[in-house]
């Protein structure tokens, strides 16, 4: 006896429709994603200038009366308010005032954060609480929100807010005689909070330079350079212009017959200048130095115990081109030794190349007024490299 099973036409058309419905089902759900994704694109802000031109994209930031606007076809513009005639935005931005200083505590209170709209000389913000109407000439600082949300509320990171270049440099020449010479820089500042909008609490300085050479020749003396400078510096602000700071530097020329300088000190500081192209610092210091000297061929060796001061400048200007210029000076007096006063100047710049990469060149002039027989007080280096620079 034979026995036929008989497949049911419902069984194979369901087995027929089975596939579709399981490509249908893992469509579907996509097809709303794509249409709210469409839907939340947030719509591009428009800036007008003076002239009739429109340009829309993303505002950046506003500081020092210039817009910083980026487009997918111009790229990032800065565009000053006597050339803007309008400008509106999609996103919420915090806007600054001048002669306001941005709080901590009171600052989602004293700050409006809105959308904004700007017609002419006045702009308006469009907060929760209604809108606010604010003259251009006022502002001084338009950030976005976000950005004043995460420095105003959130605790800074330990390795952000640093800037500041790592430069190095090197030459060899192989003739009768053979030379070679090395130089290295480390310059780094942190700052707290990171952003120039709102007043430092504090900042600490690290700098460091080495520069290495010998010229060696067969029958003839070994002649030799080594220098060696670290200094650190630990600031803490009491007003938006004074600081309080605390000081130590380390140094070793091989040139002066200095085996070690120690220099520890309290004082006080004073930012004459500060802008988005300059800052410009004062510093008054009391401070003690320990000073050790090698012997030479006409004098032993020696160490003096130095009971000073320390009056210097930090001076950093930003020229045209993302060129970068620096000086520094420090004039040491010793109150308990007249005639071991000793001084320091440093004056560089950084020249971009590509990205983060340019090329430094750089002057350090020390000097000792009274160093060991045997040994000139004066020391130059002039020091050229690559550089990298650092923002964090």
């Amino acid at each position: 006896m034979r026995f036929q099973v008989k497949r049911s036409c419902h069984v194979c058309k369901m087995a027929a429709v089975f596939p579709l419905l399981l490509l249908a089902g893992c469509l579907l759900p996509a097809l709303p994603t794509h249409a709210a994704d469409a839907a939340a694109k947030p719509k591009p802000d428009v800036l007008v200038f003076s002239n009739g031109d429109t340009l829309t994209g993303k505002l950046d930031h506003e500081a020092g009366g210039t817009v910083f606007f980026s487009s997918d076809n111009a790229g990032m513009v800065q565009v000053p308010w006597s050339k803007l005639k309008e400008l509106r935005t999609e996103k919420q931005f915090a806007v600054i005032e001048t002669g306001s200083p941005v709080g901590r505590k009171k600052a989602n209170l004293d700050i409006p954060i809105g959308t904004i709209s700007i017609e002419g000389d006045t702009l308006t913000v469009n907060t929760l609480h209604g809108s606010q109407q604010i003259p251009v000439k006022n502002i001084a600082y338009i950030i976005d929100q976000a950005t004043f949300e995460k420095n105003v509320f959130k605790k800074q990171g330990l390795t952000q807010g640093i800037t500041g270049t790592v430069s190095a440099g090197a030459s060899t020449v192989n003739s009768t005689q053979n030379s070679v010479s090395i130089n290295s820089s480390v310059v780094l500042s942190r700052v707290v909070p990171p952003v120039t909008w709102m007043p430092a609490r504090q900042r600490t300085l690290l700098n460091f330079n080495s520069n290495y050479g010998q010229v060696t020749q067969p029958n003839t003396p070994t002649v030799k350079t080594n220098i060696l400078h670290g200094g650190l510096e630990e600031d803490e602000y009491f007003s938006p212009r004074f600081y309080l700071l605390e000081q130590a530097t380390y140094d070793h020329n091989f040139s002066q017959g200095l085996d070690l300088q120690q220099l520890y000190g309290i004082g006080a500081g004073y930012t004459a200048i500060k802008d988005a192209r300059q800052e410009l610092d004062f510093s008054a210091i009391m401070d003690y130095t320990k000073q050790q000297f090698s012997a030479s061929g006409v004098a032993p060796a020696t160490s003096n115990n130095l009971v000073g001061s320390s009056f210097g400048d930090n001076y950093m200007r930003k020229l045209p081109k993302k060129i970068v210029l620096t000086e520094i000076a420090m004039f040491n007096p010793a109150w308990n030794t007249p005639a071991d006063y000793s001084a320091n100047v440093s004056v560089g710049a950084t020249f971009p190349v590509f990205k983060n990469f340019g090329f430094s060149v750089g002057v350090i002039d020390s000097y000792l007024n009274d160093p060991p027989a045997g040994f000139l007080g004066n020391s130059v280096q002039f020091n050229t490299g690559l550089t990298y620079s650092i923002q964090r």
